[in-house]
């Protein structure tokens, strides 16, 4: 799912990288932060942590920094990740040419992103799981995505497709648990997974799995969006949208033209204007319409509160009976979490986009529940 859908938006900003590397509380591969007390945050070329009042915790001491996950956190140091815990204390030594967020006990690790072979670490940095996957996920409920590749090829069993590299999921000991027989692989929520049959003109639908690999619902959804959440995943018929649960049943009609996941029991649906234009409001569980569409986009609910941007304005925040709590007046936003959002407004300075496009450069900074910075919007220049 992408980051604008789920966690906030800067789809307006040409530089899609600063949104990967800054808004770093994006879910990657629908793992759980934890409880947030430190927030990442950037300035002249550096980063370090918060607190929840904006006292810097963890000096700005690092390339790059992301938020905690399973008691550690990824930094960069001179091009190289590791791990830090919450005292600062350097766990696993910058080292890895990337790597993602530690879930389970074990985090995805990379020599080479662009053409390097994948495995795991546990928290001691041992290498755990060998370095042989072609690409790897962070583990849910016991299971991690990986792409196997061979030299051959292998054959997608539903097509028969010879493919140079598929998906298949590992238990924690390594073992391939699902054989690399899938197009793509999505993490486990409720015992259930994602199943796509892929990009082919007879297939592209979507069903579900177990953990043993076996279709409990066969692929016949155009689409199920993001992962399950709160037991509910949108799923699309024609241009349609609706909710089933996991086991695949229909518990909300599709009726709605967009509908992203459920969170504190709203989900954000669109609804056409005049055929062309969706507006985003929210339901209930039961499929009611709780706050009225009438916004150009909408994030999740987070403590209480979530993300707007209502048409021909910028970005702010609403309750939960549809009221307008802190004025639209960021370019750009995130969900709360840990009592703090982190905001994005447009500065002053310019810059040039690969493609040769001039665009002003964002600051980020974090806000409160009052809409009042606890951290004043900074350049994020690396």
């Amino acid at each position: 799912m992408s980051y604008a859908r789920r966690n906030g938006v800067l789809n307006r900003i040409p530089l899609l990288i600063s949104t990967l590397i800054l808004f770093s509380q994006l879910s990657l591969f629908g793992q759980t932060k934890d409880s947030r007390e430190l927030f990442p945050v950037c300035a002249k070329g550096k980063c370090g942590y918060i607190d929840r009042t904006g006292k810097i915790a963890i000096p700005l001491q690092f390339d790059q920094a992301f938020d905690f996950s399973d008691g550690l956190a990824r930094v960069v140091v001179r091009g190289k990740f590791g791990f830090i815990d919450k005292t600062a204390r350097t766990i696993i030594q910058p080292q890895f040419g990337f790597a993602l967020d530690f879930s389970e006990g074990l985090a995805p690790i990379t020599d080479d992103p662009m053409d390097g072979k994948w495995g795991y670490v546990d928290k001691s940095g041992e290498r755990v799981i060998p370095m042989r996957f072609r690409s790897a996920k962070s583990f849910s409920e016991g299971l991690a995505p990986v792409e196997v590749g061979s030299v051959g090829g292998l054959v997608h069993t539903r097509t028969g497709t010879k493919l140079r590299s598929l998906w298949g999921y590992i238990n924690k000991a390594g073992e391939l648990v699902i054989a690399p027989e899938l197009i793509a692989a999505f993490p486990f929520r409720n015992g259930v997974a994602r199943l796509w049959t892929g990009p082919f003109a007879s297939q592209n639908k979507y069903g579900l799995i177990d953990k043993t690999g076996k279709e409990i619902i066969e692929p016949k959804f155009d689409n199920i969006e993001g992962d399950f959440h709160e037991g509910l995943a949108p799923f699309r018929i024609g241009y349609r949208w609706g909710f089933i649960d996991t086991t695949g049943e229909i518990v909300i009609k599709p009726r709605f033209a967009g509908a992203r996941g459920f969170s504190e029991g709203f989900a954000s649906v669109g609804l056409r204007n005049n055929g062309v234009i969706s507006q985003w409001g929210f339901i209930d569980r039961s499929g009611n319409i709780v706050i009225q569409p009438e916004f150009e986009d909408t994030g999740d609910f987070a403590e209480g509160i979530a993300w707007v941007k209502p048409f021909g304005s910028k970005f702010g925040y609403i309750a939960k009976n549809g009221k307008l709590i802190i004025k639209p007046k960021f370019d750009g936003a995130n969900n709360f979490s840990g009592g703090l959002a982190q905001v994005m407004i447009l500065g002053d300075k310019k810059s040039v986009d690969p493609h040769g496009q001039k665009y002003q450069m964002p600051k980020y900074g974090y806000i409160d529940k009052t809409g009042r910075f606890i951290w004043k919007p900074t350049y994020q220049e690396f």
